[in-house]
C-alpha cells in the first residue's frame, strides 16, 4: 500500500508567501509599482504633494560669493492606511476526500485563492486610476482611431517621463494584433502599429481576468476591455515607479499561532484542523481562508494617462 509522506499529508495549517519567492506580487503590479514590505505594526507614509518649485540656478558671484537664500516649506506627507483582504472560507468535505482519488485538492484550492487575491490586488489598482480625478486622460474623439489616441496618451506624459508601459484591455490588445490589415485599406503610408508603438518606448500588456469584491454585484474584469491605461515608468519629478505597493508581513505570534513555523510571510492561506461549522452545524470537512494586508498608493499622477471612452 503506497504511503504518503508527512509533507503530503500537512494539509492543517499553512502559511503561504507568493508562488514564485523571487516575485511576491503579480507581474503587472511589479511593473507598474515599486513593491514595499513593512514589518507587523509599523507605519507607512507617502509624500502627498510633490515639489513644484521652479528649477532655478545662480551663477556664482565672483566678486562677492554671495548665495541667494529661498525659505522652502517641507512637502506634506500622508499616513497609508492598511485595508485587510480575505476570501471566502470555502471547505471540502472530508467525506469527498476519502472517496476521490485526486488527494492534492486541498492544495490545489490554496493555490486557487491566492491566484484569486492576485487579481484582486491589480483590479484594486487599476481602479484607483480609473477613479481619480487627478489622473490626466484621453479620449477617441470622431475621425480618429486607436493609433491616434495612443499618441495622444503619448504625448501627455512625455514631458513627465519614460520606459512607457500600455495596460492593454483584451479587446485593445486584440485590435492591435488585426490593425494593420484592418487599415490597410485606408493607409497613405506603412503603420505597422506594433512597431509604431514600440518605437516610441511603448511596451504593451494585456490585462484580463476577473475577479468578484466586496460590493460587486457580479464578477468584474480587472480593466475595461475596450480601453487602456499608460503609464511613464521613470520620472524626473519623482524617484521611482509612480505607483507604490506595500504589502504587512504576517505576524511572527499570530503565525505562531496558527502553528507555523515562518516569520516572513505576506499572506495567510489556512486549512481549518477542526470541524467546520457550516449553517450552525459541525461538519466533517476542511475549510479553507486566504487572509492578506496591503495598500497602495499613486504617488506621481503626472505620469498616468488614461482613455475615458472606448477605444475599440
Amino acid at each position: 500500500m503506497e504511503m504518503y509522506t508527512k509533507d503530503q499529508m500537512e494539509i492543517m495549517k499553512y502559511i503561504g508567501e507568493p508562488i514564485n519567492a523571487s516575485l511576491n506580487v503579480p507581474v503587472e503590479i511589479s511593473a507598474i509599482a515599486d513593491v514595499y514590505v513593512v514589518e507587523p505594526g509599523e507605519k507607512t507614509w507617502y509624500y502627498a504633494s510633490q515639489d513644484t518649485d521652479d528649477d532655478e540656478i545662480y551663477q556664482v558671484n565672483t566678486t562677492t560669493g554671495a548665495v541667494t537664500a529661498v525659505k522652502r516649506e517641507p512637502l506634506g506627507v500622508t499616513e497609508l492606511t492598511f485595508q485587510g483582504l480575505n476570501s471566502k472560507k470555502e471547505y471540502v468535505l472530508l467525506d469527498t476526500i476519502m472517496d476521490t482519488p485526486d488527494q492534492q485538492v486541498l492544495g490545489r484550492k490554496k493555490g486557487r485563492i491566492a491566484a484569486a487575491l492576485d487579481k484582486l490586488e491589480l483590479r484594486l489598482i487599476l481602479k484607483a486610476i480609473t477613479d481619480s480625478d487627478a489622473v490626466q486622460t484621453v479620449t477617441l474623439d470622431s475621425g480618429e482611431d486607436l493609433y491616434d489616441v495612443i499618441v495622444q496618451a503619448k504625448q501627455a506624459v512625455e514631458d513627465q517621463g519614460d520606459k512607457y508601459l500600455l495596460l492593454a484591455g483584451s479587446a485593445v490588445n486584440n485590435k492591435l494584433d488585426v490593425y494593420d490589415k484592418e487599415m490597410a485599406s485606408t493607409f497613405n503610408y506603412n503603420v505597422t502599429i506594433r512597431e509604431k508603438i514600440a518605437k516610441m518606448g511603448i511596451e504593451v500588456v494585456k490585462i484580463f481576468g476577473t475577479v468578484k469584491y466586496t460590493g460587486d454585484s457580479v464578477v468584474t474584469a480587472l480593466l475595461s476591455a475596450n480601453r487602456f491605461i499608460l503609464i511613464a515608468r521613470n520620472s524626473r519629478l519623482a524617484d521611482g515607479k509612480p505607483i507604490a505597493f506595500v504589502r504587512r508581513k504576517v505576524s511572527p505570534l499570530i503565525a505562531q499561532q496558527m502553528g507555523a513555523s515562518i516569520d516572513g510571510a505576506q499572506r495567510a492561506l489556512i486549512v481549518d484542523k477542526a470541524l467546520t461549522n457550516i449553517d450552525g452545524t459541525d461538519t466533517l470537512g476542511f475549510g479553507i481562508v486566504a487572509y492578506e494586508k496591503i495598500i497602495w498608493a499613486i504617488t506621481n499622477v503626472n505620469c498616468i494617462v488614461k482613455c475615458t471612452n472606448d477605444v475599440v
